[in-house]
């Protein structure tokens, strides 16, 4: 009879599969522990051997690309004022003149021809000969490209005069100085289509024969490139190569160093810190399943023996408050109650109090490891990354002078444009300027007496009056946003004044790596990449950086008066010679948490892991605290009012695991008491939720019911379609 209630009951009670099982949450807490110590192991084993630092080629990688956007800047400046030189010459000006009129003074422009599409013979020609042997067979048209000349690299430009005649337009290719770290051997190169290199800044770090090789791949190339190669002659020392193109020009900027090697991360330590965390683990993996799994399925194997009216041997003695208390209430049916009253007042922890244990002992190893490793000193810096610090703080001041200079450029053109013309006709020419370059928020024509005649853009912000004749400045009357505008007043006293775009001023700031900030004389803020208020005051190491800089000439530190390593850098905006009146400094500070060096990866790293751990131990708990404890919890309620004696309260089943199981087998128990024997090996499934009220209805009387009930033939009668049904 034992045997087929044992069977009965199976059938009929939950079985908890992954993840409905109580020892679940443990085992993936302690798969997930495992999984943390090989990640910690091997992150520090990666990257052990002695290596140039990431941070160095990154270094490197941003500094070409900044140099590269420099030329790119000054490159598209001389090309959209030849192109506006030629849309506007006249329609009968001869060749000769033009070519003339392109090459100027030299400065820019050395020779220029107009040829024929086609044949690529010469119309007509001013300074030396174009190298029409280096040209591409078919002559493009309307387009920029590079070449490598005897002399050097140059770029050339050509523009469709009409469908047969192009004019052609030559200048020698240049790069602004670059600060070179004359220790590590660095050197500017300038690749061309063809492959050709040629060096432009500094020296070269190897012989020129092995150069095609070292520069494989980078010519013509669309994207940032940066890596290091190992010299087999070469000890404790790699080359690093990066290279950026040019623009559309098709050529690329190219750096070579000589690096040294440091140290990687410590293997040991990685191993010692995933044995600490595995050594933590185990115990409150233990202490989860004393305290949750085993009291559980102790409980309900009893419970099941219980429900099929099994008298069991000798009980095993559970030490969990809850399920003490649910194993007494199912003693009830076993012949032994007195036995378990008289344990009833005996102190037992509770499964929350065993889980708070557990979790405490598993936070330990990852607040010990944040806590260590955040105390450790911050790495040194390396040399080379504050020589580069140095130079990307050169190339953005420089960045930023070509670009206010090239809005003043554009502002004399068309103050040129102005005088010899009606200013208040302006507007439409102001319009196709201001939606060409984006560079200004705001254009605008004034007569001598001060009055707009002619605008376009946004209202002007400018408040104080224009000082001299042509420049740069900043109002410091408008404090609400920094007012940077470039003006120039025409001998008839008809002025051009533009009010430069604040965004597009900082997507230039922005572009560069760090936190970089502009600051006038006073050491205000006039701008800042990462968001600021207008004309405050600069604070820090930043302020002592910028105040040298304002002096003259570039800064760069390494360390805090304090001691605290740092890297700063600062440059004065002094070039081209036009913004140097503006007297302004730009300062770039790296956060060093970002920098990828082999102490500041270790401690990434470290920290990842600390926090990984400290998000499992965290959801396993949350995940045994709602899932099982709690209910348990709840049941363990009604096992108290079941022992009190109080059996008319059905207990559902609360859900399909080893809770709902406990559930079942103790609701079979209070139906055994409430009803009898007979309801030994299975219970009436209850519908509905847990929260659902339920009710044991009363009894009816056989009596009652035999006149409550019809007759056979009247239910015949009365349903004929039940009755064909039947038959």
């Amino acid at each position: 009879m034992v045997a087929w209630r044992r069977r009965a009951l199976d059938q009929q009670l939950p079985a908890a599969g992954f993840p409905a099982g109580s020892g679940v949450p443990s085992l993936v807490y302690l798969w997930a522990t495992m999984f943390l110590v090989a990640a910690i192991v091997l992150g520090f084993a990666i990257s052990h051997e002695r290596a140039v630092p990431p941070a160095v080629v990154d270094s490197q990688r941003d500094n070409v690309s900044k140099v590269a956007s420099s030329m790119r800047l000054t490159i598209n400046h001389s090309v959209e004022d030849l192109d506006q030189r030629v849309a506007s010459r006249p329609p009968s000006m001869p060749d000769a003149e033009l070519s003339k009129q392109v090459v100027g003074d030299g400065t820019t422009w050395n020779r220029a021809a107009v040829v024929e599409t086609a044949s690529r013979r010469p119309l007509a020609t001013y300074g030396p000969g174009l190298p029409f042997e280096l040209l591409p067979p078919a002559l493009p048209v309307n387009e920029t490209f590079t070449i490598t000349t005897p002399e050097g690299p140059a770029l050339v430009h050509s523009i469709g005069l009409d469908g047969t005649r192009t004019l052609l337009a030559m200048q020698p290719l240049d790069i602004d100085e670059v600060r070179l770290s004359p220790d590590a051997r660095q050197g500017v190169f300038l690749l061309t289509p063809d492959g050709k290199s040629t060096l432009m800044q500094g020296v070269s770090a190897v012989p020129e024969v092995h150069l095609p090789v070292v520069f494989r791949g980078l010519a013509q190339s669309k994207s940032i490139e940066g890596h290091p190669i190992r010299v087999t002659e070469w000890s404790n020392k790699q080359l690093v190569v990066s290279s950026a193109p040019v623009g559309e020009t098709g050529a690329t900027v190219a750096t070579l160093i000589v690096a040294d090697e440091a140290g990687g991360t410590s293997t040991t330590h990685g191993v010692l810190l995933g044995l600490t965390l595995l050594a933590m683990a185990v115990p409150s993996f233990l202490l989860m399943r004393v305290a949750l799994v085993r009291p559980v399925r102790s409980l309900l194997k009893q419970a099941k023996a219980n429900a099929c009216g099994e008298v069991s041997g000798k009980r095993h003695p559970l030490r969990v408050a809850e399920a003490h208390r649910i194993a007494r209430a199912l003693t009830l049916t076993s012949g032994e109650p007195s036995n378990a009253r008289g344990r009833r007042w005996r102190w037992r922890p509770t499964v929350t109090q065993g889980l708070v244990v557990a979790t405490v002992l598993a936070l330990l190893w990852p607040a010990a490891a944040a806590a260590v490793t955040l105390r450790e000193p911050q790495p040194s810096i390396p040399d080379q990354l504050v020589r580069d610090e140095e130079s990307r703080a050169e190339a953005a001041s420089t960045l930023m002078g070509k670009a206010l200079n090239n809005g003043l450029a554009t502002v004399s053109r068309l103050s040129q444009a102005a005088e010899a013309g009606d200013p208040a006709q302006m507007t439409p020419l102001l319009e196709h300027e201001l939606a060409d370059k984006q560079r200004f928020r705001g254009l605008y024509v004034m007569d001598p007496s001060g009055s707009v005649v002619s605008s376009a853009g946004r209202e002007p912000l400018r408040n104080e009056s224009l000082r001299g004749e042509a420049g740069i400045d900043l109002d410091n009357q408008t404090a609400r946003v920094p007012v940077v505008y470039a003006f120039r007043v025409a001998a008839n006293g008809v002025a051009v004044v533009g009010e430069f775009n604040i965004d597009y001023l900082l997507n230039m700031l922005r572009e560069v790596d760090g936190q970089v900030r502009v600051v006038d004389e006073n050491l205000r803020t006039v701008f800042d990449s990462e968001g600021f208020r207008a004309f405050q005051e600069l604070g820090g190491n930043a302020r002592k950086a910028a105040g040298e800089a304002l002096k003259g000439g570039t800064v760069g530190l390494a360390q805090a008066p304090d001691g605290r390593p740092v890297l700063i850098a600062a440059a004065g905006v002094n070039k081209p010679n036009t913004v140097a009146p503006l007297k302004w400094s730009l300062v770039v500070e790296q956060d060093l948490a970002g920098l990828r060096l082999p102490e500041s990866d270790g401690r990434r790293w470290t920290l990842l892991v600390a926090g990984a751990a400290a998000g499992v131990v965290l959801l396993s708990q949350v995940w045994q605290y709602f899932i099982f404890a709690r209910p348990l919890r709840r049941l363990a309620g009604e096992a108290d009012r079941i022992s009190d004696g109080s059996v008319e309260v059905p207990i559902p089943p609360q859900r399909h695991d080893d809770i709902g199981a406990l559930a079942m087998c103790l609701e079979i128990c209070r139906q055994v008491r409430h009803t009898g024997s007979s309801r030994l090996g299975g219970a009436i499934r209850l519908r509905g939720k847990e929260d659902d009220c339920t009710v044991v209805l009363p009894e009816v009387a056989q009596a009652d019911a035999d006149r409550a009930a019809p007759s056979p033939d009247d239910r015949a009668d009365h349903y004929p379609a039940d009755r064909d049904e039947r038959d």
